[in-house]
């Protein structure tokens, strides 16, 4: 930079200027463990919240659930169980490892 008559500063013509601010690293300590483990949860059961449901086969519980059952993902834990509000007017919480569901369109 060389200074201006006035004393204002100007580039170099072949000088870069830095448009960019630097980059905020991503692996600290106070990185946020919940919140990863949530997205963990979230992707291992391939359901997000809000999206619409059926269930593919009956429940192995004694829940009532039924196969063509629907419902709206309302929540998803970290160890990643679903809790569902069903379209039958309850809500229940399932594993989606052992009871399968079908993503339905919006």
């Amino acid at each position: 930079m060389l200074p201006g008559a006035n004393g204002d500063r100007r580039r170099r013509p072949n000088q870069r200027c830095r448009v960019k601010l630097a980059a905020v690293e991503a692996d600290k300590p106070a990185m946020d463990a919940q919140g990863a483990k949530l997205l963990a949860a979230r992707i291992r059961t391939g359901v997000s919240v809000g999206m619409r449901i059926e269930l593919v086969n009956d429940a192995s519980d004694s829940s009532g659930l039924r196969a063509g059952d629907r419902g709206v993902v309302h929540q998803v834990d970290d160890d990643g169980r679903v809790v569902i509000v069903w379209d039958r007017g309850f809500e229940s919480e399932i594993d989606p490892e052992r009871t399968p569901v079908q993503k339905l369109a919006a």
